[in-house]
C-alpha cells in the first residue's frame, strides 16, 4: 500500500545546511524564490550563505530593495538583474514546468544568469533542473501545505484544539491554521454540550467539514473511528492531523502501521 512521504520544516532546514558547501561552491551571488513556498528555501540559503534574497517577481520587474540586513546594505542597492550568478529557488517540483515557465518570462540576458534548484523532486522533475537537493517521488505531503491540499483534507481526520484554534492565550478560541478545503472529519476533546459553540466558530471562520465528533481524546479513540467507520484517505491511507503538525501528523490504514516520516524507522509521535 502506497505511503505518504512527509516532510516538515526541520527536514527542509536540515537538508540546506547538509548541502551548504555544495552551494557555496558554485558562489551564487543572488538568491531568488518563485512565491510563495520557493520564498521559504530561498531566504533560508541566503541567511545561511550571506547572499541577498529577493522574489521572482522582484527580479523580473528588476526592482531593488531597500535594505537587505545591515550586513548587506551595500549589496541591497543592486538591482537584482545586475547580478552575475542567480540561484532560482522552489521548494518541489514534479514536471519542472514552473521552472520552465518562470525562465520564459525573464529577459535572454538574465535567463542565462540563472541556475534552478529545487528542494525536492521526483525522479523526472530532477531532470528538469539544474539542481536538486532530494530525490521524493509520490505521494507527498509537506508540513507548509498539508491544510491546503484538497485531495488529502477531503478524507483526513483533523483535531480542533491547536491545529484549528486556541484558547491558550486569551481563554476564547482564536484561530490558528484555518484549512483551505473541506475536512472529512473535525475532532475535538470538548464535551457533547460545547458542539453548538464549536460549529458556529468553525462556521464564523470559513472551516467547511463533514462531521464534528466531540469527546475524542487517545490516539486510541481514532484508531476506533478508522476500524469502526473505514475513513478512506487518497491512496487508501487515514490522516490524523493532532497538536503540532512539525511532530504528530500519522498517516496510517486501518490496520494502525504509522507512516515513518524522513526516511526513519521510528514512528511519528502520538498523544494518547
Amino acid at each position: 500500500m502506497p505511503k505518504y512521504f512527509y516532510r516538515t520544516i526541520d527536514d527542509l532546514n536540515n537538508l540546506i545546511k547538509e548541502n551548504l558547501a555544495r552551494l557555496q561552491s558554485y558562489n551564487f551571488d543572488l538568491i531568488v524564490g518563485l512565491p510563495r513556498r520557493g520564498m521559504i528555501p530561498a531566504t533560508l540559503i541566503g541567511l545561511f550563505l550571506n547572499k541577498p534574497v529577493v522574489s521572482f517577481n522582484e527580479l523580473n520587474a528588476n526592482m531593488a530593495s531597500e535594505k537587505i540586513g545591515y550586513r548587506l546594505q551595500e549589496e541591497s542597492a543592486k538591482f537584482p538583474k545586475s547580478y552575475s550568478n542567480i540561484l532560482l529557488v522552489d521548494d518541489s517540483t514534479d514536471e519542472g514546468t514552473v521552472f520552465e515557465q518562470a525562465a520564459a518570462k525573464l529577459d535572454d540576458a538574465t535567463a542565462k544568469k540563472v541556475t534552478t534548484l529545487s528542494v525536492y523532486a521526483t525522479e523526472k522533475g530532477g531532470h528538469r533542473v539544474d539542481l536538486h537537493l532530494e530525490t521524493l517521488e509520490e505521494p507527498k505531503l509537506y508540513e507548509w501545505n498539508i491544510l491546503h491540499k484538497k485531495a488529502a483534507l477531503a478524507d483526513a481526520a483533523m483535531r480542533f484544539e491547536g491545529i484549528i484554534a486556541t484558547n491558550a492565550l486569551t481563554g476564547e478560541w482564536i484561530p490558528v491554521t484555518l484549512p483551505s478545503y473541506p475536512i472529512k472529519v473535525i475532532y475535538s476533546g470538548l464535551r457533547e454540550k460545547h458542539r453548538d459553540k464549536l460549529e458556529s466558530f468553525l462556521n464564523r471562520h470559513g472551516v467547511h467539514f463533514d462531521e464534528l465528533k466531540m469527546e475524542i481524546v487517545s490516539s486510541r479513540q481514532l484508531k476506533q473511528i478508522v476500524a469502526d467507520e473505514k475513513i478512506d484517505l487518497v491512496y487508501e491511507n487515514d490522516m490524523f492531523i493532532t497538536r503540532d503538525l512539525a511532530d504528530t501528523v500519522a498517516v496510517y490504514n486501518v490496520a494502525g502501521n504509522f507512516l515513518d516520516n524522513a526516511n526513519t524507522t521510528d514512528e511519528l509521535s502520538y498523544d494518547d
